[in-house]
């Protein structure tokens, strides 16, 4: 009697979890997602399946990577047509292995360097190590690619093993961006009493949250201070990076402000290319053609640019005096409240690695704004 009480009790227990689960994923849009990163419950999906594991695939029935976030999100890249809906189907069982598109972590080994990349390029933030040894880099830094695959361990070992310098371009690319004491390549800071830019130095502190295979997330703080005017307020960044994506998600928040104060967030402009900048009000969208230092040495073009969520204005900020080959910035510009988020979108495109033109650049940028507008919507359920 024992056991037939206890055969029912398991027989109704795994009747409760379903053996696959739908996740339906509509396109609302007038136009195409390619290769799109969505997000949905993790709960959600697993609760129904009753299991930890599973394997996800598209309508075509083929397997489709996916990664859990630190924050409770299943995510994983989508294909759209206007108006499409796509039914994914997640069954239990072990997913098969997925080479990481995105990575990144501290390198001590060279001066705190926070480093990070996806297929489509790398960036740095620089460590309290640069910040001690008094080097001036306040903005993001930019390594191009034309590989898909992750370089950046393989870069600074080479350099620092072998003295093999990433500096040149060895076949997959190279960082030949100059930073310097600008806002480099995407950067946020805030504003002085007289519209002069406060300059953040070096991060102090940072944690990891997510790390691939499909997405990459990090919180950076700086202290107040830490720059040359100082900074009324501890400063987090979140920054994530998603496989696909050719920009970064950055939300900014500062904690102790007394006051709103006007921000900015964007991109150096240089001597070599004073007038290459796009300013796009109706989109929200800032984008700039970097010829680099040393054009004549066959560096190609490094496409950089902005696209704004929160509310902010593209304009084009000089420089009272130049700064090395710097001349101004490209930035969107806006309100920062104390402990409320200034958010926005930054990255970069190479003429090497896929992006041929400021034309292309700046319409990717667009489109990154119009697919903001128009998100994709999920919904899940148990298949019948």
């Amino acid at each position: 009697m024992r056991k037939a009480i206890l055969s029912t009790v398991l027989a109704c227990a795994f009747a409760a979890h379903a053996q696959t689960v739908e996740i339906s994923v509509s396109n609302p849009a007038t136009f195409s997602r390619d290769n799109e990163i969505v997000e949905v419950d993790e709960t959600a999906v697993k609760s129904r399946l009753g299991s930890r594991s599973f394997v996800l695939r598209d309508n075509k029935g083929n397997e489709i990577a996916w990664q859990a976030t630190h924050d409770g999100k299943i995510i994983f890249p989508v294909t759209l047509s206007p108006g499409e809906t796509v039914v994914y189907v997640a069954e239990a069982g072990e997913a098969s292995p997925v080479s990481p598109l995105v990575y990144g972590r501290l390198f001590k080994e060279r001066a705190d360097d926070m480093t990070w990349e996806n297929d489509h390029a790398a960036y740095r933030a620089y460590g309290p190590a640069l910040q001690k040894n008094g080097e001036r880099g306040f903005g993001y830094d930019i390594w191009t690619k034309s590989v898909a695959e992750p370089v950046i361990e393989k870069r600074y070992l080479l350099n620092n093993r072998k003295g093999i310098s990433f500096h040149k371009d060895h076949g997959e690319g190279m960082d030949v961006y100059t930073v310097g004491p600008t806002l480099g390549g995407g950067t946020a800071a805030l504003l002085d009493a007289d519209g002069s830019i406060l300059y953040p130095w070096s991060f102090s502190d940072y944690l990891i949250l997510d790390n691939g295979p499909l997405r990459f997330k990090v919180m950076l703080i700086y202290p107040p201070n830490t720059a040359e005017k100082g900074i009324p307020a501890t400063e987090t960044r979140v920054i994530t990076l998603d496989a696909g994506d050719w920009l970064n998600r950055t939300d900014v928040t500062y904690h102790g402000l007394p006051e709103p104060r006007d921000i900015v967030a964007g991109q150096v402009v240089h001597r070599q290319n004073p007038e290459g900048y796009v300013l796009d009000p109706e989109n929200g969208v800032t984008a700039y053609a970097d010829l680099t230092e040393n054009a004549e040495a066959g560096n190609g073009t490094i496409f950089v640019g902005t696209v704004a969520v929160s509310d902010a204005t593209p304009v084009y900020l000089p420089l009272q005096k130049a700064v090395g080959d710097a001349v101004g910035h490209a930035v969107l510009k806006g309100t920062v409240e104390n402990g409320q988020p200034f958010t926005y979108y930054w990255g970069s495109g190479w003429s090497k690695g896929g992006m041929e033109n400021i034309g292309k650049w700046t319409e990717t940028l667009r489109h990154k704004r119009r697919c903001l507008l128009n998100p994709i919507t999920v919904a899940v359920s148990e298949k019948p």
